[in-house]
């Protein structure tokens, strides 16, 4: 068994102790890292971890790998911290707020003969393993949208004036980042890096981006990806092929995916439970996580994933600054 120190008490880091629980005995949360102590020992408790630290270097001595769920800005310099002690490292999306900081974390893990990955719950749940296996019957692939319009439930307080963590710039946080990602993974996993990249951003008076779109170009194929903190959607993501299309009612959180053929039939592909909660996906994460620690070689489709995607990111914020 896998015993991981959680670094960060937030609702995040509830799921992925459950999605532990999932494994099938192969993980467990073993300690809970907080500044606050009173209430790392409070969390501990909660999730069912038998201790909590304040310090976090303590932590990291006294589990096998380190799953890193604080604020994005803290991800690689905890990731590494963790790597440099030997410990296995899986960072809760976004693993870096630059390219060089990812980098610097898959090289670290290299070096050290330790497991580094991006924890990007989507792209390792079934349903996005089934559109990858279906994407033959849709014929030569011309065009996708990947939406995941999402208005945040702390929106309201920060529209009244209350700075929160969750709209700060300085904390490496973006909706691109935070939201984003769910829909530009996926559609790299399924087609690759493009040569070509355009987009906007929708951008907050205190320098935030709450929003954007992203188009991806392949030549043969254009793929859309749209996103936000501050609007809620309504559409469904598709891919558009020249036989069959696929819909699908959210990238993130799939409940509702359908096959669309040319002449009009369509096939109910997965029909699932709209009130689970993402941490029914977040096992699927784990387990491709623990594989490799089992294997001793990082999946390299994973690192170059995280690569690709935080490449895209940077080139697309810097756009509109």
């Amino acid at each position: 068994m896998l015993r991981f120190g959680i670094v960060g008490t937030n609702f995040i880091s509830e799921w992925f102790a459950a999605a532990c629980a999932a494994t099938g005995g192969r993980a467990a949360p073993a300690a809970v890292y907080s500044r606050d102590l009173g209430r790392g020992r409070a969390f501990a408790t909660t999730i069912g971890a038998p201790d909590a630290f304040d310090d976090l270097d303590a932590m990291i001595d006294a589990v096998d790998a380190v799953y890193v769920a604080s604020p994005n800005a803290a991800h690689h310099p905890q990731a590494m911290r963790a790597i440099a002690a030997g410990r296995h490292a899986l960072v809760e999306k976004v693993m870096g707020t630059s390219t060089t900081q990812v980098e610097e974390i898959f090289a670290a893990a290299r070096a050290r003969g330790v497991i580094a990955m991006e924890a990007v719950r989507n792209v390792h749940a079934p349903a996005h393993r089934l559109v990858r296996d279906r994407l033959p019957e849709l014929g030569t692939i011309r065009y996708a949208r990947f939406e995941k319009l999402q208005y945040s439930s702390r929106y309201d307080r920060f529209r009244a004036g209350e700075a929160l963590n969750a709209f700060d710039p300085s904390l490496g946080n973006s909706a691109l980042a935070d939201i984003g990602v769910y829909c530009l993974q996926p559609a790299l996993d399924l087609f690759g890096e493009p040569p070509r990249t355009s987009g906007a951003s929708v951008w907050l008076a205190n320098g935030f981006e709450g929003g954007g779109s992203l188009q991806l170009d392949y030549g043969d194929k254009v793929v859309d990806v749209a996103y936000s903190k501050i609007v809620a959607g309504v559409g469904p993501s598709v891919i558009n092929g020249e036989d069959a299309a696929i819909t699908l009612d959210d990238p993130g959180e799939p409940s509702l995916i359908e096959l669309h053929r040319r002449g009009g039939d369509s096939t109910v592909l997965v029909d699932a439970d709209r009130t689970a909660t993402p941490a029914a996906n977040m096992s699927h994460e784990v387990i491709d996580f623990l594989d490799q620690v089992d294997a001793g070689v990082l999946d390299p489709r994973w690192a170059e994933l995280t690569l690709a995607s935080r490449r895209i990111m940077d080139a697309h914020l810097a756009r509109g600054r």
